[in-house]
Order: C-alpha cells, then sequence, then structure tokens
C-alpha cells in the first residue's frame, strides 16, 4: 500500500441484495467486550428476527470487522452487512477496535498505536463472543469472521498469527471460518503498513501470509484483479498456500475492477464505485460459502 493512501475503505461498502429482509432486523444492541484503560470497546450484536431461527441457542455467530486503513472508520460502516447475514439466521456481531496513530487526523486517543492494538482487540473480541455462549445464544463452535480491506487484515491475523507481543494467539480467539472482502494479507513488505507500526514492531510478525498451516480454518476471499491498494497477487498467493497446507480456500478475483470492486481505478482508496453486477454475485458467493459450512440455511 503506498503512504498517501490513509483512507483505505473509507466509505460504507453496501450493495443491497433483491430479496433480502434486512429491514426486519432490529437495532442492535450495543455491549462492551474490552476495556482498555479508560477506553470502552463494543461490540454491536444483530440478532435474526424471531422466527428466522427456531431457537435462540446454537446459533452461528459472525464478527464482522470495518476497513479504514487501520486508522479510520468505526464499526457502523459494516451495520448494513450484519444486518443481511442477520436476516439469514446469523447472530452478526460488528466490532469497533482502536485505531492507529497516523494517517489522516488521528484522533489524541490513539496516540502511540499500531495495528498491533486492532489484532489484539480483534482476538479478544473472538474470545469474548465465545465466552458468553448463553447472552448471545450461540454455537462456540460456529463462530466466522468477516473483514473488509484492513479488517481482513485482522480476521486473518486472529486466524493465523502464533502470538501477539509474544504471548500465544488461544484457539478461542480465532475464527472458525474466514470471509474477506479485498482484505490486506501480506503485510512484511508493505510500506504504508510499516509506517503505521512505527519501529514498535517486526511487521513480519504479522503478517497472515507468512503463517500459514494446517490450523487455518475454511476461507472465501472476493479480490479486485486491478487493486493497488491490496493485491491480487497476494490474494492468490494465500489461497494456493492454504490449499497447498490441505485448507479449504475459495478466492473469486473480479477482472478490470479494483479495491472493494470499483470501477474507479484511478483513486481506489475513496469515491467507491463499485461494480453492482460483480457485487451482487460475491455478496450471494459469501452467503452460499456460508451455507455450504452451515452457517445458513
Amino acid at each position: 500500500m503506498n503512504r498517501t493512501l490513509t483512507v483505505l475503505g473509507v466509505l460504507p461498502y453496501v450493495v443491497a441484495l433483491s430479496g433480502a429482509s434486512a429491514s426486519d432486523v432490529a437495532a442492535p444492541e450495543a455491549l462492551v467486550y474490552r476495556t482498555v484503560g479508560s477506553r470502552e470497546l463494543k461490540a454491536f450484536v444483530f440478532s435474526p428476527p424471531v422466527g428466522v431461527f427456531p431457537a435462540r441457542t446454537h446459533r452461528p455467530a459472525l464478527l464482522l470487522f470495518h476497513g479504514g486503513a487501520w486508522n479510520l472508520g468505526d464499526a457502523s460502516w459494516v451495520f448494513d452487512r450484519a444486518k443481511e447475514f442477520a436476516a439469514r439466521g446469523i447472530v452478526a456481531i460488528a466490532v469497533d477496535y482502536r485505531l492507529s496513530a497516523g494517517g489522516v487526523a488521528p484522533l489524541p486517543i490513539n496516540e502511540g498505536l499500531t495495528p498491533v492494538d486492532s489484532v489484539e482487540d480483534a482476538c479478544a473480541a473472538f474470545v469474548w463472543t465465545r465466552s458468553h455462549v448463553r447472552q448471545l445464544g450461540i454455537d462456540p463452535k460456529r463462530v466466522a469472521g468477516y473483514g473488509v480491506s484492513a479488517g481482513g487484515h485482522l480476521v486473518a491475523a486472529a486466524a493465523t498469527l502464533p502470538a501477539i507481543r509474544g504471548k500465544a494467539i488461544g484457539r478461542n480467539a480465532r475464527p472458525d471460518a474466514l470471509v474477506m472482502f479485498s482484505p490486506a494479507l501480506n503485510m512484511a513488505k508493505d510500506e504504508y503498513f510499516i509506517s503505521l507500526m512505527g519501529g514498535k514492531d517486526a511487521p513480519a510478525l504479522y503478517s497472515p501470509a507468512e503463517f500459514i498451516g494446517r490450523a487455518l480454518r475454511p476461507t472465501l476471499i472476493i479480490q479486485g484483479e486491478e487493486d493497488t491498494i491490496v493485491k491480487a497477487s497476494d490474494a492468490r498467493a494465500f489461497c494456493s498456500a492454504a490449499k497447498a497446507a490441505g485448507v479449504r480456500c475459495e478466492l473469486h478475483i473480479y477482472p478490470g475492477v479494483g479495491h472493494l470492486l470499483t470501477r474507479n481505478l484511478k483513486v481506489q482508496y475513496r469515491d467507491f464505485d463499485p461494480d453492482p453486477a460483480f457485487a451482487a454475485e460475491a455478496f450471494r458467493f459469501e452467503n452460499r460459502f456460508l451455507e455450504s459450512l452451515g452457517y445458513m440455511k
């Protein structure tokens, strides 16, 4: 990623699907999943409408992480997609996480933070979800992760990294399946990512591409061929390595479009113009992937 591309995923990525009943989904319940110092991090829980799921127990869960170059955005950016998943019977949880310093007008509360803090929060969100099985009415063995752009990095990092700042990542901190839209996967030599790290940690230690193995869970990646922010070649390499390790990995690369399937190839970090046909098909692939794993009927 180029250092000047500081607003990765700045706009909500929303494409309405015909026949969707997201309007039937109630407003989310805002719950605190982690407190860091005096700062409360919230998870916004969208529950399926009454009647969509036969019982309020053992429902699948999906944690959604927004994009924004690790230093912009909030959970509301993925609310619309969360509603669509909830309408299909999934407990969809949009997650806020700490953002990095640097980039465009960083907030004072982000002082000294790096993407490592975001990864730490993502793992904490998975642990919190599984520790609240009764409250959320979910199946702890079906807790998937959904990530857009930088959010895709967080999901992949939670799934692959062995440790965070020397502390091993436990099984409860990992997703049971991964759905990623234009994810950042290869961070070891990414100049923008390196700049956000500020020399505090080795970028390669937080690069999912470096740690693909048999422990990785089933994965789906949506990618634009002409993406100049996260490379299609990185998505191909990630999926190839996963398959070589015996892991299911589906990759859908769309020609002629860039980041988040935008048709605006000259400026891919804002003014998104997603190809409507590609986007609708990509969302169908996401749904079918989750259906195949038993998350949807």
